[in-house]
This record gives C-alpha cells, sequence and structure tokens, in this order.
C-alpha cells in the first residue's frame, strides 16, 4: 500500500475513533467500499474488522442491508436479531475477544459514485437510540468526503466535475434536510429521520425520495451531474411519495 493510501487510511481511523469517543458503548467502528461489486475494508478498528467481514461472509447483516436498500439500518442486538438468523449463529460460535453479550450496530450508507456505495457501520455493547443515529448522521459527512479525497481523488486521478457529480445527490439530500428544518423547525438529526422514514415508508431509496422532493418543493429540476448518463429521474412512486411527505409536513406546520 503506498504512502498517500496509507496515510488516508490513517485520516479515516481517526474519525472512526472520533465516532467510537463521541458515542457511549461504542465498541468498533469501520468503513467498506463497495467498488465494482468488490468488498473492500477501507479502515475499521475495535470489533469493526472480524463483524464487519462475517455479515460479508455471510450475506447478511445490517451492512449488508445497508447497501441494499441505501439507507441507515439498526440492530438493538444481532446476537437475538431475528432478522439475521445466520449471522446470529455465527457469533455464538466464534470467539471475538471483547464481544459483548448485546451487541447493537448501526449501518449507514455513504456517498456514491459509479463504482458503488461505501457503507459506515458502528458497534455498541447496548442497542443503538435517536442519540446514536444523530451523531452518526453528524461524523458520517466527514468520513464520506474523507474518503473522496483520499480514494476516488488519490494521485489526481478524478477530476473536479468529477467529484462533483460523486456528491451531487449528497447535496440535494442536504437541500430537502434544510427544507424540512425550515418548514417544520426541526433540528438537523430530526430532519433527517423524518426523510428517512418516508424513504422506508413508502419504499423508495432515500436519494430518489430527496430529487422528487427537491423538484416538487422548488417547482424546477433538481441539481444534477452534466453527465447525462447519471441523471437520476425521479420514478412516478417517488413523486407521489414525494407529494406525499410534503404535504405532510406543511399540514403540520400550519
Amino acid at each position: 500500500m503506498d504512502d498517500d493510501n496509507t496515510s488516508g487510511k490513517e485520516l479515516v481511523e481517526r474519525l472512526l475513533a472520533y465516532a467510537v469517543d463521541e458515542v457511549a458503548g461504542a465498541v468498533g467502528a469501520g468503513v467498506t467500499l463497495v467498488r465494482d461489486g468488490k468488498v473492500e475494508a477501507f479502515a475499521s478498528i475495535g470489533l469493526a474488522p472480524e463483524l464487519d467481514r462475517l455479515q460479508w461472509e455471510l450475506g447478511e447483516g445490517p451492512i449488508v442491508a445497508t447497501r441494499a436498500v441505501e439507507r441507515t439500518v439498526l440492530s438493538q442486538n444481532l446476537r437475538t436479531d431475528p432478522e439475521y438468523p445466520s449471522l446470529t449463529r455465527a457469533l455464538d460460535t466464534t470467539f471475538l475477544v471483547g464481544l459483548p453479550g448485546t451487541l447493537g450496530a448501526v449501518a449507514t450508507p455513504g456517498s456514491w459514485d459509479e463504482g458503488g456505495p461505501s457503507q459506515f457501520t458502528l458497534y455498541l455493547d447496548r442497542g443503538p437510540t435517536e442519540k446514536t443515529v444523530a451523531v452518526l448522521d453528524r461524523i458520517e459527512p466527514m468520513v464520506s468526503h474523507a474518503l473522496a479525497t483520499v480514494v476516488f481523488c488519490q494521485r489526481e486521478s478524478m477530476r473536479a466535475d468529477q467529484m462533483a457529480k460523486m456528491v451531487q445527490y449528497r447535496r440535494v439530500i442536504e437541500q430537502c434536510k434544510g427544507a424540512v428544518m425550515a418548514t417544520a423547525g426541526l433540528s438537523a438529526p430530526q430532519a433527517f429521520q423524518v426523510l428517512d422514514k418516508a424513504s422506508q415508508r413508502y419504499n423508495v431509496r432515500l436519494r430518489e425520495l430527496a430529487v422528487a422532493l427537491a423538484e416538487h418543493v422548488g417547482n424546477a429540476p433538481a441539481e444534477h451531474p452534466e453527465d447525462i448518463g447519471h441523471i437520476l429521474e425521479p420514478t412516478d412512486e417517488s413523486r407521489a411519495a414525494a407529494r406525499k411527505l410534503w404535504d405532510g409536513i406543511t399540514r403540520a406546520a400550519r
């Protein structure tokens, strides 16, 4: 591994250590990249290396689920979670030093590019709470931006316009979060939860819901990459979900 990538990995590990320090009961954190279908454990600390690897090997767990649905996935205890029976059995038979009796987990998706997304995982000796998610919502953009700089832009292989394309839809999500905050009088974590829960309720991916919502609220096309091959066109379902979501927000704000 070259010096640039090593220093970049250390930067991400420092951010992961910060996340672990900020969340009570945290026992590990990791970042995994999925590039063209290949899984790469880019950086991890504590129990995360073994726990991330185990989920990818089994094809089951929050880290796998969050890649599929592109939204935050929580587990109150991986050792008893009925959603992941193979993982539960594996944790009962696999010896990991320091593995707590209760093993909470949060997995959240990071920035996307053409190769695939990243996953940010956090493990705890207790079930995650809304405060846990709020902390991750604050830290995850820092991790994603560090990854963008370190991995995708190392050796200056990505031009500024390519970088902008990668983070374009993250900006749309942030814009929608701001609109929800201003209209409903919510905090940033609360506004994100509104968007995330709507994504789950209507079974629409978060970034697609955000694009549809931005177009509905602004009555104009959302920001998008200049390359027409990478423009995300909302489906009829996501547009309908955006209308229902915004109607509910505005009615509640009256």
